[in-house]
């Protein structure tokens, strides 16, 4: 692609922001305008960032701006129509995470985008922290040979109770988890849950009680198996993360998303250790990661090469998601359906 990356921003919130500030940071991107069905926020998120248009809608903005890429950052149950509406209009789209709430909403996005021949990405942004990327490099050069499991947790406050559902800590939260236990080990097959509700007394008047807590086992379609345990119940003042990687060379260990990785080797009681500069202060907050994960993503769609992670890791997750619940109903192992 020629020239700089032009970029229009749906939703005007707190993440929205996070996004749009890492296209200002980046010199291949010029963000054009930004959309939001609350013109308040339009007009309010334009004049913060110095953007000369705004729309309260997407139709009015795409007829009156060109753009390459659009960025939406709408409520996670809210995707379905303003990326189906951007990626009809020909545009490449970015979902904010989750992909949706509704495995069909999900399908059709995935499909609509194959079909128009143009790009939807997805903002898994733990995927570009600074532990994670360098878990990778290890990971990649071969230093723990081959895998034979991997062992997550991600668990950190949240809601007792919402409106979403009894299950929406795996479509909030979890789907990246889910994510990155599918980008080190490969395809997840089958699944086998256990849930509990155990602040179900704190449910609001109304809402579904959410399972807070759950511990996942899944299996790869190699004679690899991860566990996860998933939760809203512990407290973010305590490490929230941990994701290790155990092989036939060694072990990766990331700590807390930012915080550190090791790399452990069985024939070297060296320990290899990364920790975030304190002199990248970008580096040492969770925020600082969407626009690590922006940079990518335009640095992918100038180069012409696929924006990973795609809408279809997207879709794969929410696939898992659903195969986690149908285990948990049906208290079995549940397979997971893979194109």
């Amino acid at each position: 692609m020629a020239g700089k990356l032009k970029v229009a921003a749906v939703g005007c919130g707190g993440i929205g922001l996070l996004h749009q500030r890492g296209y200002l940071q980046h010199q291949g991107a010029e963000l054009v305008a930004v959309c939001d069905i609350d013109t308040a926020k339009a007009k309010a998120r334009a004049d913060e960032l110095s953007i000369g248009k705004w729309y309260p809608s997407i139709k009015e903005m795409l007829a009156n701006v060109e753009c390459d890429l659009v960025d939406v950052v709408t409520a996670d149950h809210l995707h379905f129509e303003p990326v189906m509406e951007c990626l009809e209009a020909g545009k490449h789209v970015i979902s904010e995470k989750p992909l949706a709430l509704d495995i069909n909403e999900a399908e059709q996005m995935v499909t609509k985008a194959e079909e128009m021949g143009v790009h939807l990405a997805i903002d898994y942004n733990r995927r570009f922290a600074p532990g994670y990327v360098q878990a990778r490099k290890w990971f990649d050069n071969d230093a723990i040979g081959h895998t034979y499991y991997l062992d997550m947790k991600l668990s950190q406050g949240g809601p007792a109770s919402t409106w979403k559902g009894e299950y929406y800590l795996l479509y909030e939260l979890q789907t990246h988890a889910l994510d990155l236990l599918r980008w080190f080990g490969g395809e997840i097959v089958a699944v086998c849950a256990e849930m509990a509700k155990p602040r179900k007394n704190e449910a609001r008047e109304g809402e579904d009680a959410c399972y807070t807590s759950m511990a996942i086992s899944l299996r790869y379609d190699t004679e690899v198996v991860a566990t996860l345990l998933a939760s809203w119940d512990s407290d973010f003042i305590h490490p929230i993360e941990r994701l290790e990687i155990c092989g036939s060379k060694g072990e990766i260990v990331v700590d807390n998303v930012l915080s550190k990785a090791t790399l452990l080797k069985r024939d070297n009681q060296v320990v290899e250790e990364y920790r975030p500069s304190i002199f990248r202060m970008e580096q040492l907050a969770f925020d600082g990661t969407f626009a690590l994960r922006i940079a990518a993503l335009v640095d992918d769609l100038l180069n012409d090469r696929l924006p990973e992670p795609t809408g279809r890791d997207g879709l794969q997750a929410m696939r898992i998601t659903e195969a986690i619940v149908d285990s948990w109903k049906e208290k079995r192992e549940v397979k997971v359906k893979i194109d």
